[in-house]
């Protein structure tokens, strides 16, 4: 048999020989373990002389049955006989390696040319049909789903190697691990020959959840398919802040609108000025909500107190700033100036709001009655909360949480109260955002969670968008509490309830792994008599934040087709049930940690397929549990109906100035001497002999006007203007007689007298 390189297919190609059949695998004892051998029927003797070899590979792993000590023997073993190696025409060896196709001291593997001229023929259709693919990590979801369609992988090396002959592309097949069968290390076997036959083609699928220099290659061919953007920069907290500050130009009733508490980015001068100042504001507003829901409670004791230390001004300047706040919303303050507030008087405040809403201290007691004081307090927060959008979650300690702009998995958040904590993290080199924590979230046995739903983008422009209709609930391992900021209680990521204990007080109802799917939730939500939130106000809610956050985020996204990105949205539920958007995370945690992802992320990755890859061949395909949520309609392109330009107009020639004689020139000379002459001589006429000569037009006497009359000067000249024959038009000029210099001889006088006193 011979080989030989197919320069047409750019891969090593086998030429056709008479085939050789499969070995009979015959398991043995031995007293040194179990020796597996091949029975070798009805070999082709083929002649060395020719060049021809046979590429190792159907299945004769080895273990030798000679002593530990003695060097081991490699080759085809049969009932029969046993040659050696290196005189057995089935078998190529190397100066470097003593076979091309065994792993030294425990299995040997040998390919037949028929098997081989197989894996080409199959190879080659998946090039034809553009079906090869490349998973850098481990995704085995991913990959049987390719597999299953047809698909081939290519191994991407972490040293690129080149593969010159047949021998290369067989050789130093990877080892047999001892867990291993023989079936899954044959065919792990023909893919690492199939991924070596096709290392000079570029794949047509590339999945990887890492960027690095390798993407830049890969984005190089616009038709391969991948699944990163190159800049997302809404999946960071630090971008999604920014980009949604502008989502009101996107917000569409029932199509797009966004819930998303207040967050400012601290890198920036201005970010942190307009947190200082919703910060005391909403520290006016928390101590409103303390004073009205204690005096509701009946107790006046909780209020004030002989022994208190807050004065009744404290109440009195929150009340001043809510109204100064509600005359700016209501555009008052133009006609009339603000009174100005210093910051020495905010942080009095501000030490007093401490004192009586997180220490429980107690007011003096009041000049006025509370039942006065309580009154206008009510009237001022039912007016603020038209003008307050977030007035539901804010509760009244006035809680801010601090993330960083670039971290994942609950990594450096922490809960803050008092702006001292924020100013520590501004001069860092992370930039932090600070976000309004939502106080008053809907919690389920006195437990906080979040929901985790997915979605996925599939064209930027335009932008397409399918969000999936399962989702998982993620809980709190402890008691949700306002007083305890450590972590276990506010941060629901499993990467950080994983590292504790669950309380033991909490309801067991809950679950141990702290996950429940959408199911189970809509179930409570029944129990509960809130059946149809789910369909009519979360899940619709979940839908219209994501699209108004993608719609707010599409100018900075990448363009590039044949992409698209699977990301993970976090929600919270206020106690109205509405959705609030927390945080959108790309490469979302798809791993098996519990029962709840164990049955969700593999249909969920299932379903991905489906979409980017059945979906595109056949728009009537499955997409399992994915819907499109969202398509932008973008104006047709006019249809191009061809050039059809024209030009019109007049060909220019240049003036040719004739050659004159001297004759006539000289002549047009004299001519224009004389009419400068009679110009010059022309006798005076006087205005009388202008209005004979020349009569002009008859005026209508205006007998009421008595005001000046308004006339063309120019108008007049002109009418007034003699032509004569010679072509000349002038103003006619009256003629003055010279008049004869007069002299002051009282002045002749005194100038002869001072001349004499001066010789004098």
């Amino acid at each position: 048999m011979s080989l030989g390189n197919s320069s047409r297919s750019g891969y090593l190609l086998p030429r056709k020989s008479k085939s050789l059949s499969h070995f009979t695998v015959i398991q043995k004892r031995h007293k040194m373990g179990t020796e597996i051998i091949g029975k070798k029927e009805n070999i082709t003797t083929i002649d060395n002389q020719a060049k021809n070899k046979t590429i190792p590979i159907c299945c004769t792993p080895l273990v030798p049955s000679k002593p530990a000590s003695a060097s081991p023997s490699y080759g085809v073993t049969s009932h029969d006989n046993q040659k050696n190696p290196k005189e057995d025409p089935l078998h190529t060896f190397s100066s470097t390696n003593k076979s091309n196709s065994y792993v030294e001291g425990k299995y040997k593997i040998t390919i037949t040319s028929d098997k081989l001229l197989q894996l080409r023929r199959t190879m080659e259709l998946a090039t034809r049909d553009h079906k090869i693919f490349t998973i850098r990590g481990g995704w085995p979801v991913i990959r049987r789903e390719l597999l299953k369609r047809n698909w081939l992988e290519k191994i991407e090396p972490a040293v690129k190697q080149k593969f010159a002959s047949v021998d290369d592309v067989t050789s130093n097949l990877p080892a047999k691990q001892d867990w291993e069968s023989t079936q899954s290390y044959e065919e792990k076997c023909e893919k690492t020959i199939i991924s070596r036959m096709l290392q000079n083609y570029d794949v047509d699928f590339y999945w990887s959840m890492r960027k690095d220099q390798c993407d830049l290659q890969h984005r190089a061919n616009p038709f391969k398919l991948m699944n990163r953007f190159s800049r997302s920069l809404y999946a960071s907290k630090e971008g999604l802040a920014l980009l949604l500050q502008q989502s009101y130009w996107y917000n569409e009733n029932g199509v797009a609108s966004v819930n998303f508490p207040r967050t400012y980015v601290l890198g920036f001068p201005d970010h942190y000025n307009f947190f200082v100042d919703d910060f005391r504001m909403t520290s006016c507003i928390g101590l409103l909500k303390w004073f009205a829901e204690t005096y509701e409670d009946g107790d006046k004791h909780d209020i004030q107190s002989a022994d208190g230390k807050v004065p009744y001004a404290t109440l009195q300047f929150a009340l001043d700033r809510c109204n100064d706040y509600l005359s700016k919303q209501k555009h008052l303050d133009i006609d009339k100036e603000m009174p100005q507030v210093w910051d020495h008087e905010w942080d009095q405040f501000l030490t007093n709001y401490y004192n009586i809403v997180h220490q429980n201290g107690f007011f003096i007691d009041f000049v006025e009655s509370l039942t006065n004081a309580y009154a206008n307090v009510k009237s001022t927060l039912k007016e603020i909360k038209m003008y307050w959008p977030q007035y539901e979650i804010d509760g009244k300690k006035n809680i801010w949480i601090l993330k960083p702009g670039n971290k994942c998995r609950g990594r450096g958040i922490y809960l803050v109260k008092n702006i001292s904590d924020v100013d520590k993290v501004m001069n860092l080199k992370m930039k932090y955002v600070v976000q309004k924590y939502i106080e008053r979230p809907l919690i389920i046995y006195k437990t906080k969670f979040d929901i985790r739903q997915w979605f996925v983008v599939t064209c930027v422009q335009p932008l397409t968008i399918w969000m999936y209709r399962d989702s998982y609930l993620r809980f709190s391992g402890q008691m949700f509490n306002l007083e305890n900021f450590h972590e276990s209680l506010h941060l629901t990521n499993y990467a950080v309830q994983c590292k504790y204990t669950n309380m033991e007080q909490r309801d067991k109802a809950l679950p141990n792994d702290n996950m429940w799917d959408c199911q189970t939730f809509q179930t409570y939500l029944k129990h509960i008599g809130c059946g149809e939130k789910w369909t009519d106000v979360i899940y619709p809610g979940m839908q219209q934040s994501i699209t108004c956050a993608m719609l707010a985020s599409q100018d900075t996204m990448d363009r590039r087709q044949n992409t698209f990105e699977m990301y993970g949205a976090d929600f919270m539920l206020s106690e109205d049930f509405t959705p609030w958007l927390i945080e959108i995370n790309c490469s979302p945690d798809l791993s098996f940690s519990t029962s709840v992802t164990s049955k969700l992320c593999p249909r969920a990755m299932e379903d991905v397929i489906k979409v980017v890859i059945d979906k595109r061949k056949d728009p009537n395909a499955d997409t399992g549990l994915f819907e499109m949520i969202y398509k932008q309609n973008l104006p047709r392109t006019p249809p191009y109906l061809g050039m059809n330009l024209s030009v019109r107009g007049r060909k220019i020639f240049r003036s040719r100035t004739k050659i004159k004689d001297k004759e006539k020139i000289e002549k047009e000379k004299d001519l224009m001497r004389l009419r400068r002459h009679d110009f010059v001589k022309t006798d005076f006429i006087r205005d009388t002999q202008i209005r004979k000569i020349l009569p002009l037009p008859k005026t209508i006497p205006v007998t009421n006007y008595k005001g000046p009359i308004i006339a063309d000067f120019i108008e007049d000249l002109r009418k007034s203007t003699n032509h004569l024959d010679t072509g000349v038009d002038f103003i006619p000029v009256l003629r003055q007689e010279p008049t004869k210099k007069k002299y002051d001889f009282g002045k002749i006088e005194t100038r002869s007298k001072s001349k004499r006193k001066r010789k004098h």
